[in-house]
């Protein structure tokens, strides 16, 4: 297999003699690990292993945008990849690219400290919720804060479950036993994807595996540990059998934070809680507002409030996550996000008809 080393070369060669709209350059995932390792990712960059993503490289090779197409959008998964400092090359240069392709650039879940590098070229911004950060310095279960997982890990510690984490290659055996709790867990709902991790033998391979055992050493949950080549370790895929005991991932967590901070990480994420905290300000734009009025009764069918309680319980930071946009109509984006997303076997210009786009038009769900 060729190296990322060697390839750069021969790529940046080719660049030279082509323009933008060639700049759609495919590098295999695993020869993508040593520039991941030398510039660091970020939240979503180990989404790229889902391998549902095109990439975009800028012409000297040192950052990597990855994206999806949804009908006249290009959505970008997180902020550019690679070398900081060109970051507002890559986002110049994407934004050409999408001129050629005569589609709308969207970058979804962009970090704050980014947002003047897009708002340079015109983008516009919404918040979409925030991510669950915990220092793991200041992370502890002793004394009264830390009371109810402490007695929550020493009862299932008394009734002999353990913990370990596992680093890759990984059997084929292990594979098999956490491909069925995966089944369990999802029952008859269907994997997602783009910016939500979904189970595949080959996506999980790449990742070190955290493991809870009951008593007679079967696997009751299990959590792929993914980072940002940093300081940071994500909590990523997390998955249970239904008939687990009560508590099982919040032991399965703790036990996690723990390891990670006797790692040596500074920072462990666990992901994004979305609409958390948008639009409760009374300064909050109309657009915001609404995004809280899907959290608050949409909770129903999508337990926003309970994702995000969870998640409370080990967070000690939340850092917000935006989508850039340039001037759109709002609500035509939202629902082509969640196609996105969720992976409809429909196809999307089938779901996103003109029947469907006036019941939106009409509820006059404009966004400025």
């Amino acid at each position: 297999m060729v190296s990322l080393k060697n390839l750069i070369p021969n790529i940046r060669n080719k660049h030279t003699q082509r323009g933008l709209s060639e700049n759609q350059v495919h590098v295999e995932h695993d020869e993508l690990l040593p520039f991941l390792k030398k510039h660091g990712g970020n939240h979503v960059s180990h989404l790229i292993f889902l391998q549902d993503k095109q990439q975009f490289w800028i012409k000297d090779m040192n950052v990597l945008i990855v994206y999806k197409r949804i009908l006249d959008k290009y959505v970008v998964l997180g902020d550019p990849i690679g070398e900081e400092s060109n970051f507002h090359i890559a986002i110049k240069e994407f934004n050409e690219y999408c001129k050629v392709k005569r589609v709308k650039p969207l970058y979804y879940q962009v970090n704050p400290r980014h947002m003047p590098l897009y708002h340079e070229v015109g983008f516009r911004f919404i918040k979409l919720g925030e991510e669950a950060l915990i220092n793991l310095n200041n992370f502890s279960i002793e004394g009264k804060k830390g009371a109810k997982l402490r007695t929550r890990l020493n009862k299932f510690t008394r009734n002999g479950f353990t913990f370990t984490v596992v680093e890759p290659p990984h059997t084929s055996q292990l594979i098999s036993e956490i491909r069925r709790i995966s089944d369990c867990w999802l029952g008859e709902e269907k994997e997602k994807g783009f910016s939500v991790v979904s189970f595949s033998d080959g996506y999980v391979s790449h990742f070190p595996i955290a493991l809870l055992r009951n008593s007679q050493g079967k696997i009751v949950a299990f959590a792929t540990l993914a980072n940002d080549y940093k300081e940071t370790i994500a909590i990523d895929l997390m998955r249970n059998c239904k008939n687990s005991p009560h508590g099982t991932m919040d032991v399965l967590f703790t036990k996690i934070i723990l390891w990670a901070k006797d790692a040596g990480y500074r920072n462990c994420s666990l992901g994004v809680a979305p609409l958390a905290n948008v639009g409760i300000c009374e300064h909050s734009f109309m657009s915001e507002k609404i995004i809280h009025f899907v959290y608050r009764y949409g909770n129903g069918k999508y337990n926003f409030k309970g994702l995000k309680e969870f998640k409370g319980k080990f967070a000690t930071d939340w850092e917000p996550k935006y989508l850039a946009y340039k001037k759109s109509f709002l609500p035509i984006a939202f629902l082509q996000l969640v196609v996105l997303i969720n992976r409809k076997k429909q196809d999307p210009e089938t779901l996103l008809n003109k029947k469907n786009v006036r019941k939106v038009i009409d509820n006059k769900l404009y966004f400025e």
